[in-house]
């Protein structure tokens, strides 16, 4: 058993490896002259054995994203899931000690090509508290019926489970500490009953909280409601109802150029059966694919507008700091004046944007194909303020957003002592197969892809557009060097590491 597990390992190991370095960043092109309209079908059609009746994606990938060398290397990936598979019954837990565990996974040629994570000190021990204002987790505290705050992942537990694992239905409660302005947390509901600081379980309740957090971020909030539920109708929409001589086109080609293809090949190897996330996380092919279906369907675009989200949630002006959030909006603010400043120079007034076909087709077909809709966001009327928030959202989505909820997981998802993927009835820890799938799933999220911050003048139609491009890329600088002067933190998101866009 241990000899097999071995040589496994290092196939996946090595497999991943060869992935991480051959991967490129793309370099954006100007928009080309469109081409066969993307039409949305079924991701069941799609990707058969992947029973997820609601949620729709492109009938094909445009020929200007498309890699054959990428797409023959999933073929290969997807085909030894079946063959010789990354999984395997009885290998042993992983190590008690964190930086153990973590040093036998990440191995040195990891390490050559990527530093290793950082243990946030929130997790030392862990501060649920915390965590809910300055962590990747930051998104889920809203204010409960009572007054209180919470974090509500009851609907957690319906979906089928690996066997021998505790549900994942949890609701954390805190109270605002006035003179500390924090949060903290004050009970647990979950399936070990209702526990408070001091109980004999509360650890163990802290762990399956995180669990839950952690299970519903990685797989609804990042992939299900980023990639399929508003970046591809984003990508979608833009190359069907808007030229690629148009200025809105141009203004978001470098933020969804790649989306498509991206898409094609990660569904692949994430929602096939047998792929990273039925391998790393905690529920079953069909577990999986019931809770992607019914949350796609629960899409609010909402949770992208750091502002509107904020309000939403009733966490503004509430008595406790929210640091993550104020980075969030110090990043969205910049977009927001980006997307102003380049569009004021086509329209002059709101008359000019609803006169504007192309425009007005491209909200509507966005409206049609984003699962909820987008008038959360675009309102009851065209305005020009609107539609550069709606610019502002997508530019968003497709760097601040993604970041936090993908990459900006890589100081978090390895510490399983602290937050776990899978919490055990018995109590074991997670084999090392399940480890070690998330160690190289991590590891290639932080893969290089085309930064934010370089110049994308190439693309504009003029040169005031361009001059527009540049004064971007200023501001995100300005914002970078204002970030570096606040002391570090691990949940921090800085301009210097966004991607330009979702491109695998």
């Amino acid at each position: 058993m241990g000899w097999l597990w071995g040589v496994r390992r290092r196939f996946w190991d090595g497999l991943v490896l060869i992935k991480y370095r051959g991967n490129k960043p793309a370099a954006i092109p100007p928009a080309p002259t469109p081409g066969r309209r993307l039409e949305p079908v079924s991701l069941a059609r799609s990707l058969p054995g992947v029973s997820t009746p609601h949620i729709v994606t492109a009938d094909h990938v445009p020929a200007d994203e498309a890699s054959r060398s990428k797409a023959w290397f999933v073929r290969f990936q997807v085909a030894m899931y079946r063959l010789f598979p990354a999984m395997q019954d009885g290998v042993p837990e992983v190590d008690p000690d964190p930086k153990t565990a973590l040093a036998e996974a990440y191995t040195a040629a990891h390490r050559r090509r990527f530093p290793s994570p950082i243990l946030p000190p929130e997790y030392e021990p862990a501060d649920l508290g915390t965590l809910a204002v300055a962590s990747p987790y930051a998104c889920y505290v809203e204010r409960g019926d009572s007054g209180r705050y919470r974090w509500d992942l009851r609907g957690l537990d319906s979906y089928q489970l690996h066997p021998g694992l505790l549900p994942l239905g949890v609701e954390v409660e805190f109270e605002v500490d006035e003179a500390a302005r924090a949060l903290r947390a004050t009970a647990i509901d979950c399936e070990l009953g209702r526990c408070r600081p001091g109980d004999a379980d509360w650890d163990r309740a802290q762990r399956l909280a995180l669990c839950a957090a952690t299970n519903h971020l990685s797989l609804v909030r990042h992939y299900n409601w980023v990639h399929l539920a508003a970046g591809a109708p984003f990508a979608m929409a833009t190359r069907n109802a808007l030229p690629a001589d148009h200025p809105v086109t141009r203004l978001l080609w470098p933020h969804f150029y790649g989306t498509q293809f991206t898409n094609h090949l990660t569904t692949q190897g994430q929602m096939l059966k047998g792929g990273d996330f039925e391998g790393i996380f905690s529920y079953t092919h069909a577990g999986m694919c019931r809770l992607f279906d019914d949350s796609y369907q629960q899409h609010d675009l909402t949770v992208v507008d750091p502002v509107h989200d904020a309000v939403r949630r009733g966490i503004g002006g509430a008595g406790f700091d929210t640091p993550a959030l104020d980075t969030y909006v110090a990043h969205f603010d910049v977009f927001r004046a980006h997307a102003s400043r380049y569009l004021r120079l086509y329209y002059g007034s709101d008359g000019d944007l609803r006169a504007d076909e192309h425009v007005q087709a491209w909200l509507a077909e966005l409206d049609q194909l984003t699962p909820g809709g987008i008038g959360a966001v675009l309102g009851p009327s065209v305005t020009f303020d609107v539609v550069a928030r709606l610019a502002a959202v997508l530019i968003y989505l497709a760097t601040t957003h993604h970041e936090i909820l993908g990459t900006g997981m890589w100081n978090y998802q390895m510490w399983t002592h602290v937050q776990p993927v899978r919490v055990y009835v018995s109590g074991r820890r997670e084999p090392v197969d399940v480890y070690q799938r998330l160690v190289n799933a991590n590891f290639m999220l932080n893969v290089r892809r085309a930064p934010l911050m370089q110049d994308y003048s190439h693309v504009a139609l003029d040169t005031g557009a361009a001059d527009a491009f540049r004064a971007f890329n200023r501001d995100l600088r300005t914002l970078q060097t204002a970030l570096e002067q606040e002391p570090f933190a691990c949940w921090k998101v800085y301009p210097r590491a966004l991607e330009a866009n979702i491109n695998a």
